[in-house]
């Protein structure tokens, strides 16, 4: 994940964290509520884990899910999750294509 942090002189620092699937699955540890709509940091860790999922079957679709299936399963409104991925976007930790008519949203990532 990177930040840019931005001083008094407007010079700008790209800062890189590295994470994996084991730190996100210990913080957020007993978080979950199925009940309720996700929190941003619920909803990043669901994309970390469709991309998980999809890496370990070889597919190649990305999350595997559109901005619907997303709005459905985080219990948000459409604008909230399209904000959402648009800003991880942005953030250059999701990657957008389109395919025919279709989006395909992937995780920024490396295997080692």
């Amino acid at each position: 994940m990177e930040h840019k942090i931005q001083q008094n002189n407007n010079a700008e620092y790209l800062m890189t964290i590295p994470t994996s699937r084991s730190l996100w699955n210990y913080l957020l540890r007993g978080q979950r509520n199925s009940s309720k709509k996700l929190s941003r940091i619920e909803a990043f860790r669901d994309i970390i884990e469709r991309q998980y999922s999809a890496l370990l079957s070889g597919r190649d679709d990305g999350i595997g899910a559109s901005i619907i299936e997303l709005t459905k399963a985080w219990r948000w409104n459409r604008d909230t999750t399209s904000a959402f991925i648009d800003t991880l976007r942005r953030l250059g930790v999701v990657v957008c294509e389109k395919e025919g008519n279709r989006s395909i949203i992937r995780l920024n990532y490396t295997v080692e």
